[in-house]
């Protein structure tokens, strides 16, 4: 019996195995940056992809979100992808459900969202942490956003084979609710923190930089962070990204910040 490289891959992916982007690269034809190649794609811990993971991803038939506002879909559409937004998902479960399987989402399998840092910071942030906390833990977005892929060479977006499989399983394992949580177990980062976090060009800094800001700020790695803000999704994503124990405050953050 011969095994397409596909199926080699989602096998992995529906095992929770980590696959090396130079693994998915062999099997898929598309070529990853030798600097890059070693890079492990585990989406139990990792939100933020590099421009070669999501590029070998999507080439391998993830479904792709496009969660940029209707201007900037307008001046570059991308071929086949959803659109979604973190609003999109208002409603009852039966609702969203119907939505997210009519876009070809299934479970356990990979979904690549975009956005453009530039131009609309924490729009795709805001949908890929919407999704975990419906229960979708193969969902992350790409470092530099729709930009950086398209200046590497964005691989064919391949349309949904059908309806998707998708079901709900709440998990607020990443919100606050800031009006029952005890505040002394969080610190509160306002997202006005998040431009502090990127590069000129839209790219998240290096994990020594970003450990520096945060430590400036009296935040470690054993600190509980609880962000706010209207960037507070992208900003919560990120730090979870780079292994902080961080929440997103659901509702109005005044009782934080009274206690804090």
């Amino acid at each position: 019996m011969i095994i397409q490289p596909k199926s080699l891959i989602i096998a992995a992916f529906l095992a929770a195995t980590p696959i090396s982007v130079g693994a998915i690269a062999a099997l898929t034809g598309i070529a990853a940056a030798p600097a890059e190649a070693v890079d492990v794609i585990g989406f139990d811990r990792k939100w933020l992809l590099s421009v070669d993971e999501a590029r070998a991803v999507i080439a391998d038939g993830a479904i792709v979100l496009d969660a940029r506002n209707a201007a900037l879909r307008a001046q570059a559409p991308i071929r086949n992808a959803g659109i979604l937004s973190a609003a999109d998902l208002a409603g009852s479960d039966a609702e969203v459900t119907d939505r997210l399987r009519n876009l070809g989402v299934n479970r356990g399998e990979p979904v690549i969202v975009l956005g453009d840092p530039a131009h609309g910071l924490g729009e795709d942030a805001a949908l890929v942490l919407a999704l975990r906390s419906l229960g979708h833990q193969r969902i992350a977005m790409v470092d530099g956003g729709l930009p950086a892929l398209l200046a590497a060479g964005l691989p064919t977006v391949q349309a949904p084979f059908g309806l998707g499989n998708f079901e709900i399983a709440h998990d607020d394992s990443w919100s606050l609710d800031a009006t029952r949580a005890s505040a002394r177990d969080f610190q509160l980062v306002e997202s006005d923190l998040s431009p502090e976090l990127l590069t000129p060009d839209g790219r998240i800094k290096s994990a020594d930089q970003i450990a520096a800001i945060l430590a400036a700020k009296g935040i470690d790695r054993d600190t509980r962070i609880a962000t706010a803000g209207d960037r507070s999704a992208w900003l919560a994503t990120v730090l979870l990204d780079q292994g902080y124990d961080a929440r997103q405050v659901v509702g109005a953050p005044e009782a934080l910040t009274a206690a804090n």
